[in-house]
């Protein structure tokens, strides 16, 4: 593996953290469910092929996939 698609693999995996550490615990909820108060997340999923993942030097790439898009809502505190 060379130097960029180790840092490509590492790019990935910091992306994919929160979503797989905290979010993906969440119930969710259907994107054209009404907003309520509280708190929701908006998961945007890109396929590994995506130019998202090819930013050179931190500047933004277009997307060039078809993105998967799930949200999740923060279930009420006491």
């Amino acid at each position: 593996m060379n130097r960029r698609e180790r840092r490509r693999a590492k790019a990935m995996a910091r992306a994919n953290k929160f979503y797989t550490d905290y979010v993906a615990h969440l119930p969710t909820v259907p994107l054209d469910a009404p907003f309520e108060p509280g708190v929701s997340h908006i998961a945007v999923h890109h396929d590994q092929w995506c130019s998202i993942y090819d930013r050179p030097n931190g500047t933004m790439a277009d997307c060039n996939c078809c993105p998967t898009i799930v949200r999740h809502i923060e279930p009420k505190r006491s």
